[in-house]
C-alpha cells in the first residue's frame, strides 16, 4: 500500500475514534507526513534533496508496550505506526480484567477491527512479552510509569531504538478567577477520569487564588451531573478518601491556608485549595489541587522535570509566563485533553521518530 491508500483507510476507520483521536482526513495525515518527512510520498519512493535521493523507511517490527491507564496514547501510537507502513506489535497490558484478553483497553481491538485485511495485517498484539519478542523490534514505544520504562529498557539490546513515554504531569494558569475558567478547568480535570498525561493536576491563578477553589467547585459538581466519573477501584476511592481526611484536618487547623470542597456522597469530585505553589501529582480521577501562581519558577518544585503541559486562560496573555519553563505543549483552557494531530508527544516528532533514511548521492 502507499502512504495515500493508507492515510485513506486510516481516517474512515479512524472516524468512529474520534474522542480519542480527534478528527481529522485523509490529507490531513498525508500533511502531516509532509511535515515530518518534507514530502507526502516520503515513504513510497525516493524524493531529491539537493544532490541527493533520499527515502524514508519504516521499522520492520515496531513494539508498542502501552499502558492501561487510557486508550488514548494506544492508539496514537498505533496509528503512527500504520501510517508510515510499519509492521506492528502492541504489547497490551498484563493483566485482563476477566478471561475475555479484549477487556483491557477494547478501543485498541476494535480500531483494529475496523481496518481493512491489509491493514490489519500489519498489527498483532499480545499480553506477554519474552526477550526473543522484545529484540525482533527495531523500534520500541514505551508508555506506562518510570519504573514500568526502566525496566523495558534495562532488556533491550543497543541496536534498538528506544522512544520512551514515562511519568509526565501537567497542570493550568489563569490570571483571575471567573465562572468562565472554572467552567473550562472543570472540562480539564474532569475528562478521563484526569488518568492522562494530558489531564492537569493543579490550576494555577495569579490573583486571588483562594477565591478560584469555590467557583471550580460549584463548575466540577455541574459537570460531575452532566457527564459522571467512570467506576474506579476501592483502592482509587481509598486513597481519594485518605486525602480527604488529611487535608479535612489541616482545613481546619488552618482554613486560611487549606480549603476543601468535595461532593457530599462519594468520592466523584474534590477540589483542595493549598497556599502552597509546589506541583504535586493528585490521586487523579477528578482530584484537583489549585494553588496560587509563584513568583519564581523554582518555586513549582522538582515536578516540573516531568511536564507535559500547560494549559493558559487567556493564552497569550500568560504566554509569556511559562515559555520559560519549556513545556512540551501549551494550549487554550479547555483543550488540554485535545492534543492537535501534529503535536509532538513528550518532545518526540512522532513520525520522524520512527524512520531511518536512506540515501543516493548523485
Amino acid at each position: 500500500m502507499t502512504t495515500e491508500q493508507r492515510a485513506l483507510e486510516l481516517a474512515k476507520a479512524s472516524e468512529a475514534f474520534s474522542k480519542f483521536l480527534g478528527e481529522f482526513s485523509a490529507n490531513d495525515l498525508l500533511d502531516w507526513v509532509s511535515h515530518e518527512l518534507g514530502h507526502p510520498a516520503a515513504l513510497d519512493d525516493y524524493q531529491q534533496v539537493g544532490d541527493i535521493l533520499t527515502k524514508a523507511t519504516p521499522p520492520r517490527h515496531l513494539l508498542h508496550i502501552i499502558s492501561g491507564n487510557t486508550p488514548h496514547a494506544g492508539l496514537q501510537s498505533l496509528l503512527r505506526g500504520l501510517l508510515i507502513g510499519a509492521n506492528n506489535i502492541v504489547k497490551l497490558p498484563s493483566q485482563p480484567t476477566s478471561a475475555d484478553d479484549t477487556a483491557i483497553l477494547p478501543e485498541i481491538r476494535k480500531f483494529h477491527q475496523s481496518l481493512s485485511p491489509s491493514l490489519q495485517s500489519l498489527s498483532s498484539f499480545t499480553h506477554e512479552l519474552d526477550d526473543k519478542q522484545l529484540h525482533s523490534a527495531d523500534t520500541v514505544v514505551a508508555i506506562g510509569s518510570d519504573q514500568a520504562i526502566e525496566a523495558i529498557h534495562s532488556r533491550l539490546i543497543p541496536k534498538q531504538r528506544f522512544i520512551p513515554h514515562g511519568h509526565k504531569i501537567s497542570f493550568a494558569l489563569i490570571d483571575k478567577p471567573s465562572s468562565k475558567n472554572a467552567q473550562l478547568a472543570a472540562v480539564d480535570a474532569s475528562l478521563f477520569n484526569q488518568q492522562g498525561c494530558l489531564s492537569p493536576h493543579a490550576i494555577y491563578v495569579k490573583n486571588n487564588a483562594s477565591d478560584f477553589a469555590p467557583m471550580l467547585a460549584t463548575a466540577m459538581q455541574d459537570l460531575s451531573q452532566k457527564i459522571p466519573r467512570s467506576p474506579i477501584s476501592i483502592s482509587e476511592s481509598g486513597a481519594i478518601r485518605n486525602l480527604r481526611e488529611t487535608l479535612r484536618f489541616q482545613a481546619a487547623q488552618d482554613p486560611a491556608n487549606t480549603q476543601l470542597y468535595e461532593s457530599d456522597t462519594d468520592t466523584s469530585w474534590t477540589v483542595i485549595y493549598e497556599n502552597d505553589s509546589t506541583l504535586r501529582p493528585s490521586p487523579q480521577n477528578r482530584v484537583i489541587f489549585v494553588r496560587p501562581w509563584p513568583s519564581t519558577p523554582e518555586d513549582l518544585g522538582n515536578e516540573l522535570e516531568y511536564l507535559s503541559t500547560i494549559a493558559l486562560s487567556p493564552l497569550s496573555g500568560l504566554l509569556k509566563e511559562v515559555e520559560c519553563l519549556k513545556p512540551p505543549r501549551i494550549c487554550q483552557l479547555g483543550k488540554a485533553q485535545q492534543p492537535h494531530l501534529f503535536w509532538h508527544h513528550d518532545g518526540f516528532a512522532p513520525l520522524a521518530s520512527l524512520v531511518t533514511w536512506q540515501d543516493i548521492h548523485l
